[in-house]
């Protein structure tokens, strides 16, 4: 019996259990501990309520389903995995997520039940989005069973930070822009650096086909037109959301153009970067996001579009050949470039838009946004100076857990008693998939090099 036969039956065995325990688990913690939220279905006000949220959601869904899953598609023998791993992981992730939030939650603490609806789908939604940010710095170089208990760490830690976050410190991430971006981004980094220290991008196993490229290219194009939605999900009340989704638009056409600019001007033939243009015309959005509800004038938004596509670009260009070269970190699809340096950006502004805005600019919209600032319904007695320093104590802490929590799953991730990627992978992804019944492009190719072959026969013979 080969070797690569014997891990394959091993991959198979250890991803079923691994998978089944889990599930399992999520199946047993969720059991008569929630109900459906019908709140919305008993007058006609509520029904329309309903529908503005299912639109916002499907925006949402369809940037983790679709968006991200064509947006790692570039690899040539990792296509397969980074759609349909994408689909795994974040369905598990929706059932994980929202049971976690559920047993956090003000209803479960006080009758022992916790409501689903709409805007939990949303909030699972975001959970999904951390792990496949985090994927996105390990794809290639991990298999589906180390994904599935990475998904359990990470949603466990990010959930758990996000309610701290949110419901303790009540930091303005209204876009989480820090709690989703930054978090996925600097834990995948720090598992990487960790257990992960391969590049997969020098194999010839991970050069791209030009098809690959396109398909990336839609995901790009997905998460760009419903990225406003993203920010805008759980905003209220509606002022705060209609100024997040046109902050959001404004930045990412800002970032566009300057993305489209920059890396002209780093290619010494002036030529654009396709991985330019399919990971950082998206930092303006992740870099908006923490204040996506609170910028008050375009021009700032602009502003923040074009620090953030300059910056992008030039960690693409040169930050992160430094850090492979002498940190050897890996970061397979430019995560750090993308929601890593501007998630960090995003919550560097958030501090300073606290410090500079005038709290009076918001009207009724100031306690929506900063809850305990002072004179509001929750008695706080926050300033401008005071919620600045908790936005900090915010990002700080998102940042150190999201890197502790890498680097101890990256060191769970190491165990021998779990399928590791062979070194190399002789046929990329063919240990977990049956290319036969999935190749329709080579099939199309071959079929094509026959009809070809055909007739350079005909033409011999007459």
């Amino acid at each position: 019996m080969s070797m690569n036969f014997c891990f394959g039956i091993s991959q198979q065995f250890l991803f079923k259990v691994s998978s089944f325990r889990l599930e399992m688990a999520v199946e047993i913690s969720g059991d008569r501990r929630n109900e459906n939220s019908i709140d919305c279905l008993t007058n006609c006000d509520g029904a329309m309520e309903m529908e503005e949220e299912r639109k916002v959601f499907q925006d949402v869904h369809l940037m983790i389903f679709v968006g991200f899953g064509f947006l790692m598609a570039f690899l040539k023998r990792y296509g397969f995995s980074a759609v349909s791993v994408n689909l795994l992981l974040s369905s598990f992730v929706v059932q994980y997520s929202m049971v976690l939030r559920g047993f956090l939650s003000k209803k479960f603490h006080d009758t022992g039940f916790f409501t689903i609806g709409i805007p939990e789908m949303i909030s699972a939604d975001s959970s999904c989005a951390v792990v496949l940010i985090t994927m996105g710095v390990l794809l290639g170089r991990v298999t589906p069973s180390q994904f599935i208990l990475l998904a359990f760490f990470e949603t466990s830690m990010s959930v758990l930070v996000e309610h701290i976050v949110f419901n303790i410190l009540h930091v303005n991430d209204g876009g989480r822009s820090l709690v989703v971006h930054a978090f996925g981004a600097y834990f995948g980094l720090a598992a990487s650096i960790v257990g992960q220290k391969r590049n997969v991008m020098e194999m010839d196993e991970e050069g791209r086909y030009h098809h690959s490229d396109l398909f990336s290219m839609i995901g790009t194009l997905l998460l760009w037109v419903f990225f406003p939605s993203f920010n805008a999900a759980i905003q209220e009340p509606e002022d705060a959301r209609h100024r997040a989704i046109m902050n959001t638009y404004l930045a990412m056409a800002s970032s566009t153009v300057t993305t489209f600019l920059v890396s002209s001007l780093v290619d010494r033939l002036g030529r654009f970067n396709m991985i330019h243009i399919q990971s950082s015309t998206l930092a303006g959005g992740v870099a908006i996001g923490s204040s996506a509800n609170a910028v008050l004038y375009p021009a700032h938004a602009l502003l923040v579009g074009v620090l953030a596509g300059l910056i992008s670009v030039l960690g693409h260009a040169f930050l992160s050949p430094i850090l492979e070269r002498h940190f050897k970190l890996y970061d397979t699809c430019g995560v750090h470039n993308l929601h890593g340096i501007p998630g960090v950006v995003s919550g560097i502004l958030s501090i300073l838009f606290a410090l500079v805005y005038d709290s009076q600019s918001y009207g009724k919209t100031l306690y929506h946004i900063y809850p305990y600032y002072k004179d509001g319904p929750m008695q706080g007695n926050r300033d401008n100076h005071s919620q600045a320093l908790y936005q900090l104590a915010g990002m700080a802490i998102v940042l150190t857990t999201a890197i502790v929590g890498g680097l101890l799953t990256g060191l769970i991730l190491r165990a021998k008693t779990l399928n590791q990627v062979d070194d190399p992978v002789p046929h990329g992804e063919t240990n977990y998939y049956a290319q036969s019944e999935f190749n329709f492009l080579s099939k199309y190719q071959h079929a094509q090099e026959q009809e070809m072959q055909e007739r350079q026969r005909l033409q011999q013979v007459y």
